[in-house]
């Protein structure tokens, strides 16, 4: 924060969505500075969707509770939404611990994003564009991150913007899930959303991963 409003003489708004957190978070958050809305449906979409109606910039990033992001990432953001050229992006992601499943699981999610050209990490893109085409789909409980990279993507395409990662800052992100989660039911849930994937995201039990895993 200190360094964006530093170099770029900008002010971020910090919005912190509470989606039936059982914690402090909205609390903590509060004491932080940043302003609380309350989500009660529990659906990451329609949460994300929540904040970017309470929020007043023309610039948007989204970022979970259980990320770190490096001190450059706001200015970088901000400069590269400052270019026309470019429609919206994402960032690297750097995991917090590097065990050998932590490992392979980013191995093969550095195989998809090279493949497909599409990566999430700090999403950010312009307001009006995110309303444009209605923001986050809600009838999905999972991978709302990657479904936001290809309709900017599409968006873009017709006016000659591109969708890009950052790499020069990113975020660290908890490994707490994959943690918890034992390698063949990891496998075998990576192998079962390849048959039906479309289907899958949007029945909330092929998703617990991404409601159930307790923090710690």
């Amino acid at each position: 924060m200190a360094v964006y409003e530093c170099e770029r003489g900008a002010i971020a708004e910090i919005l912190v969505v509470d989606n039936n957190s059982s914690d402090r978070t909205g609390a903590i958050a509060q004491q932080g500075g940043a302003t609380v809305v309350f989500e009660p449906v529990n659906n990451i979409g329609k949460a994300r969707n929540t904040g970017v109606k309470a929020a007043t910039g023309k610039y948007l990033a989204f970022c979970d509770a259980d990320n770190e992001v490096t001190e450059n990432l706001l200015v970088l953001i901000h400069d590269h939404l400052e270019d026309s050229r470019i429609v919206g992006g994402g960032t690297w992601i750097e995991p917090a611990t590097r065990s050998l499943k932590v490992r392979f699981f980013f191995l093969l999610w550095g195989i998809y994003v090279w493949c497909s050209r599409v990566g999430v990490g700090m999403m950010h893109c312009r307001k009006v564009d995110f309303e444009a085409f209605g923001g986050f789909d809600e009838t999905i409980f999972a991978a709302e991150d990657v479904q936001l990279a290809y309709a900017l993507k599409k968006i873009g395409r017709p006016r000659g913007q591109k969708f890009e990662l950052l790499h020069k800052g990113w975020i660290i992100t908890s490994t707490r899930k994959l943690d918890q989660t034992p390698l063949w039911e990891m496998l075998a849930k990576l192998i079962g959303f390849g048959f039906g994937l479309q289907k899958k995201i949007r029945d909330k039990k092929y998703c617990e991963h991404w409601y159930s895993k307790a923090a710690r």
